[in-house]
């Protein structure tokens, strides 16, 4: 049985990045850079006024003051998008609007509620420094600087630098595809209603909505009955896709048929059990240039390894450089009783106050537990064998984005 550790490697080794392609701007929320971007130019293009106000020459304004203001000659006004055609000479100024360009003689720009202002002049009733309220050309990036490195995920920051650079079109990752199967002859739908021994079924919405999160394409998410006719038929379609996530079935009970048929339909096992608690019975094989994750029909065991094993490498075949987001040091609030010969996740509640991070766990961590995810903000990771561990202590946490 493998560690957690030796896990999470073996994974990382198979899972292998996906091909790249050439990607419409359109199309680039949630993508991944595959190109350095580097800047065809500076910014600002050229020097402009950071406020709405009157450009000036600083040395004629330096002993302005409410008391003693100072007057100047109103050339004009130069609006944003203007070409700024002015030239300022000794005892002049321009009108000049946030962003427009600062006209020739110009070293500084007096905001418009310091003056006072007639048809043909203004009143200066604050000195301004040469260079205030002005942004030169190139300050913010220069011209052959890098903006964007390969494996960063395509936000709201880096669209915008995108498009204010010209840049129409850029390399990315192709977007993975991902299938989620649940099985279980006892699952029903969500409208049905329970009879002896059967449930709703909930594992394929969770984790086609944790698919979603990393802006997966998910085209079949469905069930199947503990039947190896129909298990063999859903896993087929599963199988066309980058990644196939079947949940249920991969234990060791008479109807658990999910890692004999995936075998069966040749989906090399990589392997199966690791030292994880709750999440054990974790299954990990490819078939092709498919990678296959087993993963126990408990929700809790299922959204674990999803945080733990899947996620990390549904990332790397996207080619993002960051596969899982840091755990953070939390201080417990409670003592923490469970101890187990596995590694263990415990769900839990962490909040930020004084400065630092504080942790209690949610009293239920069974594998089957819903309560633990909804309440749960956070996994807590215990190492094997720890015993009691007392309140105060510093642990390591993993933040989910869940809001309680």
């Amino acid at each position: 049985m493998l560690t957690h550790a030796e896990a999470k490697q073996q994974i990382l080794e198979t899972a292998g990045p996906l091909s790249t392609e050439e990607c419409a701007f359109s199309e680039l929320r949630g993508r991944v850079l595959a190109e350095t971007i580097q800047a065809p130019h500076g910014m600002p293009l050229f020097d402009n006024s950071s406020v709405d106000g009157y450009a000036v020459r600083a040395a004629d304004v330096v002993e302005a003051s409410p008391e003693h203001p100072v007057s100047l000659k109103r050339l004009g006004y130069i609006p944003a998008g203007d070409s700024g055609d002015f030239e300022l000479r000794q005892g002049e100024c321009v009108q000049i609007a946030t962003g427009a360009p600062l006209p020739q003689g110009a070293d500084a720009v007096v905001m418009k509620e310091d003056c006072a202002a007639s048809e043909a002049q203004i009143e200066v009733r604050l000195a301004v420094r040469v260079a205030e309220n002005v942004r030169f050309q190139g300050e913010d990036i220069q011209a052959g600087e890098e903006l964007l490195a390969p494996g960063q995920l395509l936000g709201a920051s880096q669209l915008a630098v995108l498009a204010t650079m010209g840049f129409p079109r850029v390399t990315t990752f192709r977007r993975l595809t991902a299938s989620v199967v649940s099985t279980g002859s006892e699952l029903l739908e969500i409208d049905q209603t329970p009879g002896p021994g059967q449930i709703r079924e909930s594992n394929r919405f969770m984790l086609e909505a944790l698919l979603l999160e990393e802006h997966c394409q998910v085209p079949l998410v469905t069930k199947a009955p503990d039947e190896e006719t129909a298990l063999r038929d859903v896993f087929e379609q599963a199988l066309s896709c980058d990644l196939a996530l079947i949940s249920g079935g991969v234990s060791v009970g008479e109807k658990d048929l999910t890692k004999r048929v995936l075998e069966e339909m040749g989906v090399e096992g990589i392997f199966w059990k690791v030292r994880v608690k709750p999440g054990k019975p974790l299954f990990f094989g490819r078939r092709g240039e498919t990678i296959v994750f087993g993963l126990p029909g408990n929700p809790a065991s299922s959204f674990v390894l999803f945080e733990e094993f899947v996620r990390p490498a549904l990332r790397q075949m996207q080619g993002r450089s960051v596969l899982e987001e840091p755990m953070v040091s939390a201080t417990l609030e409670d003592d923490l009783r469970e101890s187990a010969n596995r590694m263990q996740f415990l769900r839990a509640q962490v909040r930020f106050a004084q400065g630092r991070y504080w942790v209690r766990p949610l009293p239920m961590q069974g594998s089957h537990s819903i309560s633990s995810l909804v309440r749960g903000n956070a996994l807590i990771r215990v190492e094997p064998d720890s015993g009691i561990i007392p309140a105060g202590t510093s642990m390591p946490v993993r933040l989910l984005q869940n809001e309680i």
